[in-house]
């Protein structure tokens, strides 16, 4: 289809798209690991669906391709079938047409690669690819225009638009995902989504999902006071809820609909449907709604015996808390240029804290160390929250450094244990990390959320210090983490590790924690490669060996850590008194570590061996 000829029919009527594809899909064949995977598995289901929006008057249907790219189909094991799956859905569409009482135009379904965080740990050029791999199969089978749809980061929207057009000239649809705060969950707002899009060839900009129709019209209105562009409106039946294994959407009356299609219509959509939770129902109550409706000229629309549903004003922006410096006992010092020191220490496996209290008590008392940082289910095993145990010792005095991984919870969780671990446990720092996945550990057969890297949880906690939540809704307040990350300098993919580490600073990372080092020049070897200089304050992390066969483990077995060749031979060597030389060596090392403050070493932070936390005082004798 011409863009000339698609930007003729949105200017003279309004065009009425299908509604959901995966609800209606799972009431035909049940619950599917992957949805796009029934262009082949039951076609028949997916034609009886597009056949049943055509029924209802729907003259647009969309692809069941929303996620058949390389980067999803590759989490079943279907990379190598993104041309088979698209050319499938564009063949079944275009048999339901092809069935149709009226023309009908196909739109080619294409959704976001996955959430934000793990989309940018792929390379522009690996995005790029793959959203062209996916459009260039779904054109070669003849799909009328595109419809990019769910997106929640701008700048990848951006990206599969480049994708497109840097081989094809149809039409193009971009729709962005929003909350009920009026902001992506990446916290652009929809005028921002227009000075980002202005630019690009696109023939209609709009919203789908998340939201009901309520909820959607302010988003319409602000685009339509951004742009002369044709709106697309596609909204939810509502908010969901979790019924036993099925996410069920509230049912919505088509007269509801019918209703936002006539107010839609007046704000400039002149491509109106459903998403999660709309029916064939609704579909038709809009189809019977833009029959009554004239489009004028400019933009608007004129409707008889028209009737109003209430539209909420645009969301005021929200206002965010200016960045302001962490004000933990720990940053001041390291502001302070005092040289900070930390234990790590594990939680306990079982339901009392007495005996960890015990000995960080006696360690912090030392007076030799600043904090205790506290481990997150490493190898993937069960022990107490480190959070919940950062808050216990912090009730008696000890300053904590809390690990907080994304395996075991969601965005949601993720946020909600944070607002209570700086409320009510007091935390005021936090390293964060992805952690080991569960295949490491006591439960393999358990999933990991991984919902966010570390890098998307280091975004989440510098949203909650400036006081909003994830999806942009304003806290009443705001926390003031100082955020710590790792860092790797013995890495096996350095570059990667750079690009990663620069990522974690620019989402606001404040200081970085290193894998265990056991000899200066690993450090400043990763600093070369950095450019001379670290742009936080970093905690080397410093391991005391005890033997031999301890060090060559290490070495050979875990990930992430490189012993010296020398270091090893000095262990071999000393044989029965090889824990003395490891303590010698390891004491070497924090003396280094305390005059590297040039080389952007600000602290150390120390593990003892096998939890005998008092024995790692030995290193200051």
């Amino acid at each position: 289809m011409k863009i000339e000829d698609f930007n003729q029919r949105v200017r003279d009527s309004i065009l009425v798209a299908d509604g959901a594809m995966g609800s209606l899909l799972y009431e035909f064949v049940g619950p599917q690991r992957c949805v796009d995977e029934l262009n082949t598995l039951d076609p028949e289901a997916v034609f009886h669906v597009h056949q049943r929006y055509l029924e209802a008057g729907a003259q647009i249907i969309e692809t069941n391709t929303f996620g058949a790219n390389r980067h999803k189909l590759g989490q079943f094991g279907m990379a190598d079938r993104v041309a088979e799956l698209n050319h499938r859905g564009v063949k079944i569409a275009r048999e339901a047409r092809e069935a149709a009482k009226h023309e009908v135009l196909i739109a080619g379904s294409i959704g976001p690669l996955g959430i934000v965080q793990h989309v940018r740990e792929l390379p522009e050029d690996q995005i790029f690819a793959i959203f062209k791999e996916q459009a260039g199969a779904l054109e070669e089978r003849g799909v009328d225009f595109f419809i990019l749809e769910t997106f929640s980061d701008i700048e990848e929207l951006l990206r599969a638009i480049d994708a497109i057009r840097s081989f094809s000239r149809l039409p193009i649809v971009a729709q962005m995902t929003y909350s009920d705060e009026g902001t992506t969950f990446g916290g652009t707002r929809p005028q921002d989504a227009w000075e980002k899009l202005k630019d690009k060839n696109i023939q209609s900009i709009g919203a789908n999902c998340t939201i009901g129709p309520q909820l959607l019209l302010p988003i319409l209105r602000e685009l339509a006071a951004s742009t002369s562009l044709p709106l697309c409106a596609m909204p939810n039946a509502g908010f969901p809820k979790r019924v036993g294994d099925r996410t069920v959407y509230p049912r919505s009356s088509p007269e509801y609909f019918a209703l936002f299609a006539q107010e839609a219509s007046e704000l400039g959509a002149r491509l109106i449907g459903g998403c999660c939770g709309t029916t064939p129902e609704h579909i038709r109550a809009i189809a019977e709604a833009v029959k009554k409706i004239r489009p004028a000229a400019e933009g608007g629309a004129t409707a008889a015996k028209a009737r109003s549903i209430e539209v909420f004003e645009p969301a005021e922006r929200v206002r965010r808390i200016a960045t302001r410096e962490p004000d933990s006992k720990l940053w001041r010092k390291i502001q302070e240029q005092k040289f900070v020191v930390s234990v790590e220490i594990d939680p306990p496996k079982g339901v009392t804290v007495e005996r960890i209290v015990e000995q960080t008590g006696r360690v912090i008392a030392s007076g030799e160390v600043d904090a205790i940082d506290i481990n997150s289910g490493t190898l993937a095993r069960v022990g107490m929250d480190a959070l919940v145990l950062a808050g216990a010792l912090e009730a008696h005095g000890f300053e904590t450094i809390p690990h907080l991984t994304t395996r075991d919870a969601n965005i949601i969780g993720l946020q909600a244990m944070l607002l209570g671990a700086w409320a009510v446990g007091g935390v005021r720092n936090v390293l964060a990390i992805t952690g080991d996945p569960p295949s490491l550990g006591d439960h393999p057969e358990t999933s990991g959320v991984y919902e966010v890297d570390s890098i998307g949880l280091v975004k989440v906690l510098a949203r909650l210090n400036q006081g909003t939540d994830w999806a942009g809704k304003s806290l009443g307040g705001a926390t003031n983490f100082t955020i710590g990350v790792a860092v790797n300098p013995v890495a096996e993919d350095i570059d990667d590790e750079l690009r990663r580490f620069e990522e974690k600073i620019e989402a606001g990372a404040h200081f970085a924690m290193t894998q265990p080092i056991f000899d200066p020049e690993h450090w400043n070897a990763f600093l070369k490669r950095m450019g001379g200089k670290s742009p936080v304050p970093v905690m080397v992390g410093l391991w005391p060996l005890t033997s031999y066969k301890q060090a060559l483990r290490l070495n050979n077995e875990v990930p992430g850590i490189v012993i010296p060749e020398a270091t090893l031979r000095e262990m071999e060597k000393a044989g029965d008194a090889a824990r003395d030389r490891g303590f010698v060596l390891a004491r070497k090392m924090l003396d280094w570590a305390r005059t590297a403050r040039s080389y952007g070493i600000a602290g150390a932070y120390l593990i003892p061996p096998f939890k005998r936390y008092e024995e790692i005082l030995e290193l200051f004798r």
